[in-house]
């Protein structure tokens, strides 16, 4: 469905639940505004529920305003949380931060809940959950009344056993996260109410998609939870752009924390310089563990190759990608990523591991997909891939191309088009009776 639509997705008042929402940041925030704004250009009324710590500084309140009357149609609704209450802080080490994080935000969605009620959001059309992006949380919004879309949510996904290395000290907090989170609490009366309730369950991997089945036999597709702006798409080069004199380069981007496996990367630039002596790796982000790269770059014997910028503006981020020659994703655990959809729409070509949301979602033409397979020779088998990319201009210049077409699939418009689908199928009068009438959406 592209261009007009029928009355049933027609000018809807949508509930839009995001916790996170902020115009200005990307993964969830952005991801919560982007549903926002891009509902809202499409002609809908959108009553956004969102946190007040993402809107503490006026960012979403100043974009409303500077898009005139788009912005008259997005309502925004910040509701505070109640108190915690004590016994949170009783729970031992990593125990005690995962139960106050799921008891916060099941506080806040009741509270917001109850707000809604009050406001008469009961009277909406339908209701969208999207942050948090998260099976787990479930939704207390299903009480709302209307129709319930959930998602696209992740949280079916687990790090591999097999590549525990790589996770160093934080494998035994991993694996607890596994037990208690995906294990224990998606099998929550909160999350198993919410999978029955809901008209549809948006998932952004496959692991998500067949844990929700199993716990419910919802109706589930899967979706892309991350979109793009239009104006961030770079434009096809005719021809193949030259290097000149800049070393081949490859960009990291994300928090420098265990499962995102950062030293994966340094790893397999050590790897690839034995192929290609001047390759350099530039890492954009911050976190725990940047010391321990630079003195495992140091002892790699890449110290002088390997640039760490830290945490950027999203800008500044964009800059980079222009600057760089491939993208390296190393995350084991990760819903899908923001940071690829943004590589490839600057054109950029991206090597991944194969699995979770980054594998289902890979760019046709504009990826190359590397199996976890022996963990011992995981740094080897990214290296080739980056050098196949870094030493043929022709190869990279249509890895780019595809790249730039698959980052068109999922703008943020091209997702509300895809949603105003949804809505139409969910609110029709067979929506009850037929669930698995839910469109397959493309991916």
């Amino acid at each position: 469905m592209r261009g007009n639509i029928d009355n049933a997705a027609a000018g809807l008042r949508i509930v839009l639940v995001a916790f996170t929402c902020d115009p200005t940041r990307g993964s969830e925030p952005g991801i919560g505004w982007g549903w926002a704004e891009s509902l809202a250009r499409r002609g809908h009324t959108v009553e956004v529920l969102t946190h007040p710590e993402f809107d503490s500084v006026g960012n979403a309140e100043r974009r409303v305003a500077d898009l005139g009357a788009v912005g008259e149609r997005i309502r925004l609704h910040v509701v505070p949380e109640p108190p915690a209450p004590r016994w949170t802080g009783l729970l031992p080490g990593p125990l005690s931060g995962m139960a106050a994080e799921v008891k916060r935000y099941d506080r806040w969605q009741h509270h917001a809940l109850a707000y809604a009620r009050v406001q008469g959001l009961d009277r909406a059309d339908l209701v969208h959950h999207v942050s948090y992006g998260s099976l787990q949380g479930g939704s207390a919004l299903r009480h709302l009344g209307p129709p319930l879309v959930f998602g696209p949510v992740g949280g079916g996904q687990v790090a591999p056993h097999s590549h525990r290395r790589y996770l160093g000290s934080a494998y035994p907090q991993e694996a607890l996260r596994t037990w208690l989170w995906v294990r224990c609490l998606s099998r929550s009366r909160s999350c198993r109410e919410t999978l029955r309730a809901a008209a549809v369950v948006l998932a952004t991997n496959r692991d998500t998609e067949r844990r929700a089945r199993d716990l419910s036999g919802a109706a589930t597709r899967l979706m892309l939870a991350d979109g793009i702006q239009e104006s961030l798409i770079g434009e096809p080069a005719e021809v193949p752009a030259a290097r000149g004199d800049r070393p081949p380069t490859v960009l990291w981007v994300g928090r420098l924390h265990p499962r995102k496996t950062p030293e994966l990367a340094v790893r397999a630039l050590a790897q690839l310089r034995r192929e290609i002596p001047d390759a350099r790796l530039v890492v954009l982000g911050d976190g725990p563990l940047r010391p321990s790269l630079e003195q495992l770059a140091l002892r790699l014997g890449v110290g002088e190759s390997v640039e760490f910028r830290g945490l950027l503006p999203r800008e500044a981020v964009f800059a980079a990608c222009d600057e760089a020659d491939a993208f390296l994703m190393t995350s084991l655990r990760d819903s899908s990523s923001t940071q690829t959809l943004e590589a490839w729409a600057r054109g950029l070509p991206v090597i991944h591991l194969g699995h979770h949301g980054i594998s289902d979602f890979s760019a046709p033409g504009g990826a190359i997909s590397v199996p976890l397979g022996d963990p011992a020779d995981l740094p080897r088998r990214l290296a080739w891939a980056l050098s196949g990319v870094l030493t043929d201009e022709h190869t990279r210049h249509c890895m780019g191309r595809a790249a730039l077409a698959w980052a068109r699939k999922h703008t943020w418009t091209a997702k509300a088009e895809t949603a105003e689908e949804l809505y139409r199928t969910v609110l029709s009068p067979r929506a009850g009776a037929d669930r698995e009438s839910v469109p397959t959406f493309e991916r």
